[in-house]
């Protein structure tokens, strides 16, 4: 009989070994994380002063969440982003530098108007958010677009390499799971980070426009007085950008010396009508296209700046039939 007791004894000592090891297993609790990237974005180089509505781009996150536990899991994932380590403070809108120089722009979720913000972001409040379900020991892959887009009305901002860079604090993804049902929120724990740069190049640029410069009506006989008008070069170029006017009429001449023909209302008239350009009311300083001899030079505000032109029809010059007669000017500017 007691061979049998140490042999039952012998026995329970096993099993009750097994019942130990598989009890912690069975009642393991999930554990989730989710990793992501995201794609920089990257507008360019963009022209501001045309006035035309700034371009857009797009970003894309990619991230994947782990369930590493024994059980199906429902996870809700916010992946989150603040304001950048240039743009601190500023996130409606979030703001590009380049040295002081400040250029507005916006993130938003795909194809909608929502702003790309962050849980607890009483300006932005709302994160990218992921519902996954995820089986035991399995992960989930998933993308997300995000678009970029500058504020219009720009065209003062200076030219320059702008960026904003959401590194480190910048972006999070928070999470919250359960096996029972999908979470309402996503605030019980921090995973990762998917760091990105914004960024946009706005070069040098100058836009020209001009008015015609309309004589009217004029006497064509010998003698007659001299015919003045005026006339406005519009010049917008960018902030702090130099820039140089020159005009040239079409017989080339470099000093503003020009003559304009007939439009073809007197068959066979070969006349042609005298004129001259200045940059002063005074008509003494011609207005031609020898840069720093006779051009005009300014420098750009971002805004258009009206430069005027004073034309003269030289009366002591005429003696030319009556009719219609024109010439082109070429306006070039340099900077």
């Amino acid at each position: 009989m007691s061979f049998l007791t140490r042999t039952l004894g012998a026995l329970r000592l096993p099993l009750f070994c097994m019942l130990l090891w598989w009890l912690p297993v069975g009642s393991a609790q999930a554990q989730v994380s989710c990793t992501a990237s995201m794609s920089n974005v990257a507008f360019g180089t963009v022209e501001l002063v045309d006035g035309s509505t700034p371009p857009s781009t797009t970003a894309t996150l990619d991230y994947t969440c782990t369930n590493s536990g024994n059980n199906t899991v429902f996870v809700r994932a916010c992946f989150n982003i603040g304001d950048g380590d240039e743009g601190l403070t500023n996130f409606n809108p979030r703001v590009m530098k380049s040295g002081t120089n400040s250029l507005k722009f916006q993130l938003y979720q795909g194809t909608s108007n929502t702003i790309w913000g962050s849980n607890g972001n009483a300006l932005v409040p709302s994160p990218f958010v992921a519902t996954l379900t995820i089986a035991r020991r399995s992960s989930v892959p998933g993308s997300a677009t995000m678009r970029g887009e500058l504020l219009a009305l720009q065209g003062t901002v200076p030219p320059g390499s702008y960026q904003d860079s959401f590194g480190g604090i910048h972006t999070s993804i928070t999470l919250s799971s359960s096996t029972n049902s999908m979470p309402t929120n996503c605030n019980t724990g921090a995973s990762d980070n998917f760091p990105f740069v914004v960024s946009a190049t706005i070069p040098k640029s100058c836009l020209v426009t001009a008015d015609p410069l309309n004589f009217g009506s004029i006497d064509g006989l010998p003698g007659a007085a001299n015919a003045d008008q005026t006339s406005t070069v519009n010049v917008t170029c960018t902030t702090a950008t130099a820039y140089k006017v020159a005009l040239s009429p079409s017989n080339g001449s470099t000093t503003g010396a020009g003559a304009m023909t007939p439009t073809g209302g007197v068959p066979g008239n070969t006349d042609t009508v005298p004129y001259r350009l200045y940059s002063n009311a005074a008509r003494t300083a011609p207005w031609g296209n020898v840069i720093d001899t006779n051009t005009v030079a300014s420098t750009g505000n971002g805004l258009a700046q009206a430069l005027t032109v004073y034309g003269r029809v030289l009366g002591s010059s005429l003696n030319v039939r009556p009719d219609s007669y024109r010439d082109t000017v070429t306006v070039t500017v340099t900077y």
